[in-house]
C-alpha cells in the first residue's frame, strides 16, 4: 500500500480534530510517525511505548513532592507520550495498519496514563494541609483517594467516554 505522510492525510477528520491538535500535538506527532516508519515499527509498538512513557510520568509526578525537578520531568513524560498518542494513529492511517485491537491498546493507554497521574497526585497530597499555609490545618491523609476516585470516575471518565462516543459516531 502506498504510504502518504503529509500531515492532512493523517488527521482523523478536520471536524475532530482540536486546534491545539492541528497546529501542535499532530505535527510533532507526524515526526514521530516517520521516525518510526523508517524503522517499519507497527503502531501498536508506539503505543505500548506510550503506555510507559506514561506510567512514568505518574512515578516521577508522584516523587516529585518538594523536587520541581523531577515534576517538571513527569510533565515532560506526559508531553512525550502524547506525542506517542498522536503518532500511533498517524501511523496507522499512513501505512494502513488500522487494527481493533490497536483502537483498544490505543484507549487503554491514556486509562494507564490516568491512573497513574490521579495516583501520583493522591500520594503527594496525602501528607500535605488540606488549607496551605494554616498551620492547625488538618492533612489530606488517606481522604485525598476518595476525592481523586470521584473526579477520575465520574467526571473525567465520563467526559472522555462522551467525547470518544461521539468522535466514534461522527467518524464511523
Amino acid at each position: 500500500m502506498a504510504e502518504n505522510t503529509d500531515l492532512q492525510s493523517t488527521l482523523k477528520s478536520s471536524d475532530t480534530e482540536e486546534n491545539i491538535d492541528i497546529y501542535f500535538t499532530r505535527p510533532i506527532g507526524l515526526m514521530w510517525a516517520r521516525f518510526f516508519n523508517f524503522f517499519g515499527t507497527h503502531p501498536n509498538v508506539i503505543t505500548i511505548l506510550s503506555i510507559l512513557l506514561g506510567a512514568a510520568a505518574g512515578v516521577f509526578m508522584c516523587l516529585g513532592a518538594g523536587r520541581l525537578d523531577f515534576t517538571l520531568i513527569g510533565i515532560g513524560l506526559l508531553v512525550w507520550a502524547n506525542f506517542y498518542d498522536s503518532a500511533d494513529g498517524q501511523l496507522a492511517r499512513m501505512t494502513g495498519k488500522k487494527t481493533l485491537w490497536g483502537r483498544i491498546l490505543d484507549g487503554f493507554a491514556g486509562d494507564v496514563w490516568f491512573f497513574s497521574i490521579y495516583a501520583a497526585l493522591g500520594i503527594r497530597l496525602m501528607s500535605q494541609p488540606i488549607l496551605p499555609g494554616w498551620s492547625e490545618s488538618p492533612k489530606w491523609s488517606f481522604w485525598i483517594f476518595p476525592i481523586l476516585y470521584y473526579i477520575g470516575f465520574h467526571a473525567h471518565a465520563v467526559q472522555s467516554r462522551l467525547a470518544d462516543y461521539y468522535r466514534n459516531v461522527h467518524l464511523y
